[in-house]
């Protein structure tokens, strides 16, 4: 990369904003996930969260909202013509697809920015014949962020609900993700992010942390368990979440074979089955795979424990977990890996170090009593998304200046 020129929209960093400068329009621009993506996934990621709310904010006037630009098969192979996606469509409420031939980004540095220049500039033109005037622009994608001409925005933010340059299947793009982090810095990008790790990795001077939280209608609902799960035997330990290699399936395979009269599930799309193929062979081992989302948290309000087994890495601690926090919400004690993102959540939480007693740690999380409905009602209203996008919103519009910290 070092022999590269330096792309001609990247060189100077853009103007420092006066939040009395800003507007109350807003373009936000999806970096991976589609917005059919979200309904299907039921809008529970932290992305998602903030952009229903903001889509429902009565004073926010325009807000447009930008698919992942895609090739034209991309878009028809993933979400058929027809689709009901279920967009909050009317006034001053906008979803475009941004479409090219290329059906991948370009992995180097000059092809990514030309290519999220040429975005940009069209995004702006869309929000224009929108109506919107001088918007805001949230970017999930963090080489847009980098590249994002300041002159057509009030303001620029990214946000970051992973590390992408940690993230193993863009390893690929990794070297461009680090440029675009340092432009980001360099530029004055605003930073929100899930956790402070994100922050400090890019290092941007307007940084601040928004962390993961619950729904209060989700834990409060009255959503049964599958019928398979109330059968299970013995006390129960669950793992709900993606089934791939962030999870550490030698401290499962050890607890499990500890704990022979415990039983332990693990729900969630299998992305890695060679990653579970010895801890699935255990006979009190169950792998299940993604279970409707009611049941899932109906499951949690039932298990004994609920664990988060992840394995240190760049990428875990970076994270937010959004299960821990739907954990404490259902009222479940949680043993997870002690990471910097898993401290000081929860009482309810016991953290174990990497190698050390998993099992032990699940039967003192076991024998240790429920929290009350009061307890539970007052950590989430700590920690529920309308609390989190309070905040999200201050530092995007600058209602009080906050995100010149």
């Amino acid at each position: 990369m070092s022999e590269e020129r330096t792309p001609r929209s990247a060189r100077e960093p853009g103007p420092t904003v006066s939040p009395r400068s800003l507007g109350r329009d807003l373009v936000v621009s999806l970096g991976f996930l589609t917005w059919a993506d979200a309904i299907d996934h039921e809008m529970s990621w932290s992305a998602d969260r903030m952009l229903e709310r903001a889509l429902v904010d009565p004073g926010i006037a325009h807000v447009l909202v930008a698919d992942p630009v895609r090739s034209v098969a991309s878009l028809l192979r993933r979400h058929p013509i027809g689709r009901a996606q279920e967009f909050p469509r009317g006034a001053g409420r906008t979803l475009v697809h941004p479409l090219r031939l290329r059906r991948r980004d370009p992995v180097s540095v000059r092809a990514a920015v030309r290519g999220y220049e040429r975005l940009d500039a069209w995004l702006a033109k869309r929000a224009a014949s929108a109506g919107l005037r001088r918007p805001v622009l949230v970017t999930t994608q963090p080489i847009h962020a980098a590249c994002a001409d300041r002159d057509r925005w009030a303001d620029v933010i990214y946000y970051g609900w992973d590390d992408w340059a940690a993230f193993e299947p863009f390893g690929a793009w990794w070297s461009t993700i680090e440029w675009a982090y340092a432009e980001i810095a360099r530029r004055d990008v605003a930073v929100l992010a899930v956790s402070q790790r994100i922050v400090e990795r890019i290092g941007a001077p307007r940084s601040s942390v928004v962390p993961n939280a619950v729904a209060r209608e989700d834990v409060e609902g009255d959503g049964s368990s599958p019928p398979w799960f109330a059968d299970l035997p013995g006390p129960v330990a669950l793992y709900a979440g993606t089934l791939e290699e962030r999870v550490d399936v030698t401290a499962v395979l050890e607890a499990a074979r500890a704990l022979p009269d415990w039983t332990f599930v693990l729900v969630g799309h299998l992305a890695s089955p060679g990653h579970f193929a010895e801890v699935a062979a255990l006979p009190n081992v169950h792998l299940r795979g993604r279970q409707p989302r009611s049941e899932v948290l109906a499951m949690m309000a039932r298990a004994d424990v609920c664990l988060v087994p992840h394995r240190d890495t760049p990428l875990t601690r970076a994270m937010s977990p959004l299960k821990i926090f739907e954990y404490v919400a259902a009222g479940a004690h949680v043993v997870a890996t002690d990471l910097p993102p898993m401290r000081g959540i929860s009482d309810q939480c016991l953290l174990v170090a990497p190698g050390e007693d998993w099992a032990g740690a699940i039967r003192h999380a076991a024998s240790r009593p429920r929290p009350t409905a009061s307890e539970r009602a007052e950590w989430i209203s700590k920690n529920d998304w309308d609390a989190r996008y309070a905040v999200w919103r201050r530092h995007v519009l600058h209602d009080d200046g906050i995100a010149r910290s």
